[in-house]
């Protein structure tokens, strides 16, 4: 009896020793709202989240707001959140959908998502009317977790694949000009 509690206890150690499913190698999410704010997020295989703030409307002129443009910022996800994150990434499977949702019209929001698993990328940016609601409900989650997050400054410099098309290229640079 005693040598089969010893080999229940191994096995159950072992079972729960196994390795989870890898939802994602890399995943990050940009945003840019027209009037109200452009970020970037980078979600890790932890609990962490890397967030920058690109553009922030309601800070123009204003030095005291936290938080800040163009500053790296980290935040912990709890754990019914990351669970969360993950269910949905499973669930959508990204791959699947087009690169571009794209319409023709000036204002209004836009997001990319990036995300990498087993040696394979997929870019998606959306700026439509008419993006899937798979896609556009992690979006919207996003959002709504990000508000939640207690940031805090680091000094890490993290690369946001997602950024292409919802940021603004660079402004030319200036003429040269010859004496």
């Amino acid at each position: 009896m005693k040598n089969l509690v010893i080999i229940f206890f191994f096995s159950l150690f072992f079972l729960s020793c196994t390795e989870k499913k890898k939802v994602f190698d890399s995943f990050d999410y940009s945003y840019g709202g027209t009037f109200s704010e452009v970020y970037s997020m980078k979600f890790t295989q932890s609990d962490t989240v890397y967030l920058r703030y690109h553009w922030i409307g309601r800070n123009i002129d204003d030095t005291i707001s936290q938080p800040k443009e163009n500053v790296n910022y980290y935040g912990i996800l709890n754990s019914e959140e990351r669970i969360e994150l993950y269910d949905y990434i499973e669930k959508i499977n990204l791959f699947k959908y087009k690169s571009e949702y794209f319409e023709n019209y000036s204002d209004g929001s836009s997001y990319g998502m990036n995300i990498q698993k087993n040696s394979k990328s997929k870019t998606i940016f959306l700026h439509s009317h008419q993006a899937p609601k798979e896609i556009d409900s992690i979006s919207h989650w996003i959002g709504s977790m990000k508000r939640n997050l207690k940031l805090k400054k680091i000094q890490k410099n993290v690369n946001f694949e997602s950024t292409k098309g919802v940021l603004p290229p660079p402004p030319p640079p200036p003429p040269i000009i010859k004496k």
